[in-house]
């Protein structure tokens, strides 16, 4: 299984790895700093440096058991040392917009009953939908200022992992309709951030709440009568 080291720092931008497999352009490393995507985060931009030269990853991937490939080319051994760097600019203001919906979709659920049902991730714009019993727009100055506040209180941001008996005994760490988090060797990761709200999720985010900056109600589009989608920016 490969190492997924954004899991256990996501402020990690470059690191070495060995080539373990090799699949029709796909390799697979013994360890990795890139995000495969999932969640609505949308996988990492990288490039890879071997023998010399520096490539453009063209795509990343996570397999059933683990592991994951990034789609480099064949000229690549099976058994060759590489260094990995990812396009820190991007994974940064996608670590703090996942932040960012994590604060949304807690009030949404807290104070306006929303229950999410998906999410995308963007380093321009984000967007979250909702069911809501009921949400009237003329709501969403006090919803903006409400995430706001969260966001001021700097408030640490970790992850750890627990049994997938403990997971199952919190559903309320679960935010997505009818989307389970994945559960492997037996524990689920769970993203808290303390004194608010945690979450199962598999995503990388920032350390605090301050960190997000200030966000900005940046549309809202009625997708049925309880189907609400609301998009976010990062004014900072």
């Amino acid at each position: 299984m490969t190492r997924r080291r954004y899991l256990e720092d996501p402020y990690l931008d470059v690191c070495d790895a060995k080539v373990t497999a090799v699949d029709n352009g796909w390799l697979c490393l013994s360890d990795t700093i890139a995000y495969p995507g999932g969640g609505g985060q949308p996988a990492d931009r990288l490039s890879l440096s071997a023998f010399g030269a520096e490539r453009t990853v063209g795509d990343v991937k996570l397999d059933d058991e683990g592991n994951v490939w990034l789609l480099v080319g064949d000229d690549i051994p099976l058994g060759a040392f590489v260094t990995c760097r990812i396009d820190w600019a991007f994974r940064y203001t996608l670590m703090r917009h996942h932040a960012l919906m994590h604060i949304v979709n807690t009030i949404a659920a807290q104070v306006y009953s929303g229950v999410q049902t998906g999410t995308q991730l963007g380093p321009e714009r984000s967007r979250v939908d909702f069911r809501f019993p009921e949400f009237d727009r003329a709501w969403l100055p006090d919803f903006e200022a409400a995430v706001n506040d969260v966001i001021a209180r700097d408030l640490p941001i970790s992850s750890s992992l627990i049994t997938e008996a403990e997971f199952r005994a919190r559903p309320e760490l679960i935010r997505t309709k009818n989307v389970m988090p994945p559960v492997e060797d037996g524990c689920v990761r769970v993203v808290e951030i303390h004194g608010f709200d945690a979450q199962a999720c598999g995503g990388t985010h920032v350390h605090s709440t301050q960190e997000v900056g200030r966000a900005v109600v940046a549309g809202y589009d009625n997708k049925g009568a309880e189907n609400k989608r609301i998009y976010w920016v990062l004014a900072d």
